[in-house]
Protein backbone atom coordinates (compact mmCIF):
# COMPACT_ATOMS: atom_id res chain seq x y z
CA UNK A 1 0.00 0.00 0.00
CA UNK A 2 1.45 3.38 -1.29
CA UNK A 3 0.52 6.07 1.75
CA UNK A 4 1.42 9.12 -0.52
CA UNK A 5 -1.79 7.99 -2.45
CA UNK A 6 -5.37 8.51 -1.83
CA UNK A 7 -6.68 5.49 0.29
CA UNK A 8 -10.55 4.30 0.90
CA UNK A 9 -10.63 4.49 4.26
CA UNK A 10 -14.05 2.85 6.04
CA UNK A 11 -15.54 1.83 9.74
CA UNK A 12 -17.74 -0.62 10.31
CA UNK A 13 -19.27 -3.19 12.75
CA UNK A 14 -19.29 -6.85 12.38
CA UNK A 15 -21.48 -8.10 15.61
CA UNK A 16 -19.19 -7.29 18.37
CA UNK A 17 -16.19 -6.25 16.87
CA UNK A 18 -15.22 -2.95 15.04
CA UNK A 19 -13.81 -3.11 11.63
CA UNK A 20 -11.27 -0.52 10.11
CA UNK A 21 -10.18 -1.09 6.57
CA UNK A 22 -7.96 1.32 4.84
CA UNK A 23 -7.27 0.20 0.76
CA UNK A 24 -6.94 -3.87 0.94
CA UNK A 25 -6.12 -4.12 5.05
CA UNK A 26 -8.69 -4.64 7.33
CA UNK A 27 -8.35 -4.71 11.05
CA UNK A 28 -10.97 -5.83 13.70
CA UNK A 29 -10.96 -4.81 17.17
CA UNK A 30 -12.92 -5.31 20.39
CA UNK A 31 -15.14 -1.58 21.65
CA UNK A 32 -12.30 -0.76 23.99
CA UNK A 33 -9.94 -0.88 21.55
CA UNK A 34 -11.48 0.79 18.98
CA UNK A 35 -12.28 3.73 21.66
CA UNK A 36 -8.63 3.65 23.05
CA UNK A 37 -7.38 4.21 18.76
CA UNK A 38 -10.08 6.86 18.10
CA UNK A 39 -9.09 9.38 21.50
CA UNK A 40 -5.09 8.66 19.98
CA UNK A 41 -6.43 9.75 16.63
CA UNK A 42 -8.14 13.03 18.01
CA UNK A 43 -5.01 14.01 20.40
CA UNK A 44 -2.34 12.91 17.79
CA UNK A 45 -4.87 15.51 15.18
CA UNK A 46 -5.18 17.84 17.34
CA UNK A 47 -1.21 17.75 17.86
CA UNK A 48 -0.63 18.14 13.78
CA UNK A 49 -3.42 21.30 13.93
CA UNK A 50 -1.63 22.76 16.25
CA UNK A 51 2.05 22.39 14.90
CA UNK A 52 0.52 23.54 11.81
CA UNK A 53 -0.70 26.88 13.55
CA UNK A 54 -4.27 25.80 14.42
CA UNK A 55 -5.07 27.47 17.18
CA UNK A 56 -6.71 24.28 19.66
CA UNK A 57 -9.82 24.56 21.61
CA UNK A 58 -8.61 22.35 24.43
CA UNK A 59 -5.29 20.95 25.84
CA UNK A 60 -6.38 18.85 27.91
CA UNK A 61 -7.21 14.85 27.85
CA UNK A 62 -9.33 14.04 31.12
CA UNK A 63 -9.03 11.22 33.36
CA UNK A 64 -12.40 9.12 33.02
CA UNK A 65 -11.68 7.06 35.70
CA UNK A 66 -11.55 10.23 38.07
CA UNK A 67 -14.67 11.53 36.43
CA UNK A 68 -16.39 8.33 37.43
CA UNK A 69 -15.66 8.68 40.57
CA UNK A 70 -17.40 12.35 40.98
CA UNK A 71 -13.46 13.94 41.04
CA UNK A 72 -12.32 16.45 38.63
CA UNK A 73 -11.04 14.78 35.19
CA UNK A 74 -7.34 16.27 35.65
Amino acid sequence: MNLLQKQRIEVATEGELVVLRIGNSEMKMDSALALQLSTWMRIRGKEAQRNAGAVAHWSIVGNLAAVEAGERPW
